[in-house]
């Protein structure tokens, strides 16, 4: 795979990038911070996103696109429910780089287009819970809605750790797999990865 330079990324995908980093690390952080962290100036900075709102709710929303298309790839290629779910968890931790920032920020809250690109995800990683669940690859015993919640709750607490430097990210994916399937597996070793 080819990596981009920062340099070739058009200014407006660095300040995306740049604000969802600087915030995720303090969501208190100036314009000019993120500027200077995207390597572009307040004036260029400004002609793309007018106010800290405007950058805020479109870092969000590419950061949930991204997860989006990440959640549709791995269900695509969905083998067996339990390796899919494996799979799915795999794909999401690493976007706590993108996405910590609204763990942390109340400016957002309530945001109608947040919440429907939300919907659009959890929609899908319900469906793979669930599957998982009808398999045997989860127990069944369990209200979906708690298994989604309790997923969610275990993402966010991944993104937080490797955020604030209290685990690794190469490890934060096998470390939320093997929590959730240890609250939840029903024992099977269906699809389960080590």
């Amino acid at each position: 795979m080819e990596h981009k330079s920062i340099i070739s990324i058009r200014p407006r995908d660095r300040l995306l990038r740049a604000a969802a980093s600087v915030w995720a690390a303090d969501p208190s952080a100036s314009l000019e911070t993120v500027a200077a962290a995207a390597g572009v100036g307040r004036a260029t900075l400004h002609r793309h996103f007018p106010t800290r709102i405007d950058l805020m709710r479109a870092a969000a929303l590419d950061g949930l696109a991204a997860l989006a298309d990440a959640v549709e790839m791995v269900t695509a290629a969905a083998t067996s429910p339990g390796a899919t779910l494996d799979a799915l968890i795999d794909a999401l931790v690493p976007f706590g780089d993108r996405l910590h920032f609204l763990l942390v920020t109340q400016e957002l809250l309530g945001d109608a287009a947040l919440q429907r690109a939300e919907a659009q995800i959890d929609g899908p990683v319900r469906r793979v819970l669930d599957e998982a669940a009808a398999a045997g690859a989860l127990r069944s015993d369990v209200p979906s809605a708690w298994r989604f919640r309790a997923l969610e709750a275990l993402l966010y607490a991944a993104w937080t750790a490797v955020a604030e430097g209290e685990v690794a990210r190469r490890d934060a994916p096998r470390l939320v797999r093997e929590a959730f399937r240890r609250g939840f597996g029903s024992g099977s070793t269906e699809g389960s990865a080590s």
